[in-house]
């Protein structure tokens, strides 16, 4: 994946909210994790941008979760805005930058793209998170 995000936490929280019964902060959470979700993809472009010149065809991690159930169409709606496009994962594997080496071992999971700058000896700029309120209301760190 070269879209990594934090979705899932989002997700989490969105629980938290509804099982609450609390329609203001689940509507928060939503408002942020679509702005999370256009973070994430805006720096993923970037960081393509930074090593190989051009935007490649980026792969979007979600999870099977309920807030992605309810929001994928608002997410998908968003990306075309934006004009990203969708294709098989086949195709986007035809990419040349898919060839990359990738040196990184390691306990972390990350996305292709840090794997390619890390190999490549690239600073990589910090990524989107989450706000803090969001980690407070699933006690997270």
């Amino acid at each position: 994946m070269t879209v990594d995000n934090q979705e899932w936490v989002y997700a989490r929280a969105y629980v938290v909210a509804r099982e609450r019964g609390d329609t203001a902060l689940t509507r928060r959470i939503v408002a942020d994790y679509l702005h999370h979700v256009d973070s994430a993809v805006a720096y993923s472009a970037g960081l393509s941008r930074t090593l190989f010149g051009r935007v490649i065809p980026l792969v979007l991690l979600l999870h099977a979760n309920e807030l992605n159930a309810n929001y994928l169409d608002t997410v998908l709606v968003r990306l075309r805005a934006n004009g990203y496009r969708f294709a098989t994962l086949d195709s986007v594997l035809k990419d040349s930058a898919y060839r990359s080496a990738d040196t990184y071992v390691g306990p972390a999971g990350m996305s292709w793209l840090i794997r390619w700058a890390l190999t490549r000896g690239v600073q990589i700029p910090h990524e989107p998170r989450e706000e803090t309120y969001i980690q407070a209301l699933i006690g997270q760190r």
